[in-house]
């Protein structure tokens, strides 16, 4: 699937919906004509000339090669970005459209728009039959839901339909699997294909309303893709809301939400928000539907996203309903949880710290959420608490911190070794600047661990690496995302402007981060000096994971002094702590969870048989209330018969954290007889 498109970076979630279980018996029936066609408007023209010099004289793969390859791969990616599950378009359609390289050229190099909105308009007559075929599906009542047959829901590496045929039989298997997830989640198969139904019909009505600004930013974030994945169009209207967020003005559940698949999926969770507090949510769940009634959602799926921001955006108190599915095939999970939306304050993303204690001895735990504006000085404090606490080792926990502020991660990294430099930024010119520590003021001395997970990416990779070429702290846990670049946000208009509408904005990359040792962060991220198995490695997250990633090189190493070397005592430390996770029963249950979350990933099919997957999923629950069972029993909870029957405040244990304080512990205990 394509990762990272259609961003709009908000602070979320949802206001007056109505009922998706009922249809509108009052509802005009879309018919192909109330499909608008769609035609470039005075202004894209213009924005378009603009983000192409943008990006071919000042993004940092600004000398990329605009020959007919990178021509034909764009146009192949804008098909992918309008059409992710490859159900709409025949392949010889394709052919067809990019057969004329000179005019496929000239509508990217010349901005000749004609053809992308050619296309898109196609793209909306095609998904128009695809959800009167489905709904005719449904409404006949004749789907077989007892057959043995497969349906491969990630079509990444799939094929475009060679014929209708194809096309009907791919349409009819994804129908069959919307059905069955609705099934599955507590609905009968009447009350699923009514639900399901509204959706459709939803689809069909949000055509009608589509705008040019809707393929013109198609075309142009399909095109900012081929630069890099964090280079991004921002619209008029998304420009709007990425300032407010910049600006934490928004009420909601504090989120940043992309559209994958025609659904709107959660990229981020802010720190200290209802989301992130609530522990409900997790990044790459898919928001399906929201309402202010459990029992009266609005079907976000297939929605516009600026068009779900109106329903998605509320007052502060008031309570947002979420239908959520988490994972794909056999593991999707739909249900629906409640959040009071708050509004988004930097004060809520302070560090904060906790004492472990093991017998006599104790571990100080400073947990960073993300680099923000006054990150050091809240860390300093923290680090004051801890010391009176007379700690014999610290863990700093980054698992999930997303990045933020680089002042924030010199002054940080600054709180543990003396002053230097700390991380090295070379722009799209060649020219490279050092940041260094700005104090030589040195918070703590002591024994070191960092925690890391591959969620914990860019200011998170510049501090983890800064104490590993210092030998400064010894990195524990998963491999980091690998984002080792830096955006610039450029308005498309100018100070003096011949052209008074509105242009939107580009996001940008205009540098990259290096390691002291000259080493990038890029793609390869901060590999742990002793690792740890965690549940987020199984998921897809990291820049290598994302299509025309920026690839890793090095540049000179700067002259820095070594503090010590704590990965010399890897390979003991690793051996006990693998000796600790043979026995730690909580850590049993995460590795389960691992292995089983490893074969699901490993599968990319699912059965459309009902029976099957209703069995599949009666012997997941069980295994589930098992294993939650044998965690309550761990923090001296009663059993429970049911998952739902678990007290929602409940905290679980962190085994991974756990873990990292002991290795801490006989991180000090090895420092002090060496």
């Amino acid at each position: 699937m394509l990762k990272l498109v259609r961003n709009l970076v908000i602070g979320l979630v949802l206001a007056v919906p109505t009922c998706v279980y009922a249809a509108d018996k009052t509802e005009k029936e879309v018919t192909l004509s109330d499909i608008p066609k769609l035609t470039m408007e005075d202004q894209h023209p213009v924005s378009c000339r603009r983000i192409y010099r943008d990006l071919t004289e000042t993004h940092y793969r600004k000398d990329v090669a605009i020959d007919d390859q990178f021509i034909h791969d764009f146009y192949i990616q804008y098909f992918r970005y309008i059409d992710p599950y490859k159900s709409l378009f025949f392949k010889n359609e394709i052919a067809e459209f990019i057969s004329d390289i000179g005019n496929v050229r000239a509508s990217v190099v010349r901005c000749n728009l004609d053809l992308p909105y050619k296309i898109f308009n196609r793209y909306a007559f095609h998904k128009f039959d695809q959800m009167k075929y489905a709904i005719g599906l449904l409404e006949g009542g004749k789907l077989d839901l007892d057959q043995h047959d497969e349906f491969v829901y990630d079509r990444e590496k799939a094929e475009w339909p060679e014929d209708p045929k194809q096309r009907l039989e791919l349409w009819e298997k994804i129908v069959k699997y919307d059905l069955i997830k609705i099934i599955l989640s507590g609905k009968t198969r009447e009350e699923a294909s009514k639900q399901l139904i509204k959706r459709y019909k939803s689809n069909l009505n949000f055509l009608t309303q589509l705008k040019s600004e809707d393929a013109f930013s198609s075309f142009e974030n399909s095109l900012a893709h081929q630069f890099d994945p964090h280079t991004n169009y921002m619209s008029p209207i998304a420009s709007e809301e990425f300032y407010a967020d910049m600006h934490l003005s928004l009420e909601g559940i504090g989120a940043t939400l992309r559209t994958e698949d025609d659904t709107v999926v959660i990229e981020e969770l802010i720190p200290g928000g209802p989301a992130e507090k609530s522990k409900l949510l997790k990044p790459k769940d898919r928001i399906i539907a929201v309402g202010a009634k459990e029992n009266k959602l609005t079907d976000l799926v297939g929605m516009r996203l600026d068009e779900a921001v109106k329903l998605i955006r509320g007052p502060k108190g008031s309570t947002a309903y979420l239908q959520i599915q988490r994972g794909e095939g056999e593991s999707a999970k739909i249900f629906v949880i409640s959040l009071v939306r708050d509004k988004i304050k930097l004060t809520d993303r302070a560090a904060t710290s906790e004492v472990l204690t093991f017998g006599k001895r104790k571990v100080g735990v400073l947990k960073a959420s993300s680099f923000y504006d006054h990150l050091t000085t809240d860390a300093r404090k923290e680090l004051e608490k801890l010391k009176k606490e007379n700690i014999e080792a610290l863990v700093v926990d980054l698992r999930g911190n997303g990045g933020g502020l680089i002042t924030e991660a010199a002054g940080f990294t600054g709180l543990f070794v003396p002053k230097g430099p700390i991380v090295q930024v070379r722009d799209m010119n060649n020219y490279i600047e050092t940041v260094d520590d700005p104090s030589s003021d040195v918070m703590y001395e002591g024994p070191m661990v960092v925690l890391i997970d591959n969620l914990s990416a860019s200011a998170s990779e510049i501090f983890a690496a800064a104490l590993q070429d210092y030998g400064r702290a010894l990195i524990v846990g998963s491999n980091s995302f690998g984002k080792g670049t830096v955006q610039q946000v450029r308005s498309l208009g100018k100070f003096y402007d011949l052209f008074n509408g509105e242009l939107g904005q580009l996001s940008y990359t205009i540098a990259k981060f290096y390691r002291i040792n000259g080493g990038s962060t890029q793609l390869k991220g901060v590999t742990p000096d002793v690792s740890m198995p965690s549940l987020s490695d199984v998921q897809k997250y990291g820049e290598k994971e994302l299509e025309n990633a920026l690839p890793w090189d090095s540049i000179k190493s700067q002259k820095y002094d070594l503090i010590g070397a704590p990965e010399k005592y890897a390979s003991v430390l690793k051996k006990k702590l693998d000796e600790r996770i043979a026995a730690d029963p909580a850590y049993k249950v995460t590795l389960e969870q691992i292995q089983l979350a490893k074969e699901t990933m490993d599968k990319q099919s699912v059965s459309l048989n009902l029976a099957e997957r209703k069995a599949k999923k009666d012997e997941d629950a069980k295994g589930e209330l098992e294993r939650t069972n044998r965690l309550l029993k761990i923090i001296g909870k009663e059993p429970v018969k049911d998952l739902n029957d678990v007290p929602g405040d409940v905290k679980y244990p962190d085994p991974v954290k756990e873990q990292a304080a002991q290795v801490a512990l006989d991180l000090a205990s090895l420092m002090v007889h060496k």
